[in-house]
């Protein structure tokens, strides 16, 4: 599973899984857990990354799983 929306919009605004890392405080390799579904993401982390790099996106949008 992955949170592909978020990726997507990392993507398109040239927003790099290091400087997420460096926004939530944590290691670039927890991030990637997180935007893979191995490890939960939390509102909060969530909050900070759409109000920082995503301002227009829904979080619903953003966090919709791909389910696999």
């Amino acid at each position: 599973m992955a949170y592909q929306n978020l990726k997507a919009e990392l993507k398109r605004y040239g927003i790099s899984y290091s400087m997420v890392a460096d926004l939530l405080g944590m290691s670039l390799n927890n991030f990637s857990l997180k935007a893979n579904e191995r490890i939960p993401m939390t509102v909060d982390e969530a909050k900070k990354i759409r109000d920082k790099f995503c301002p227009d996106a829904d979080l619903d949008y953003l966090l919709a799983s791909d389910g696999d």
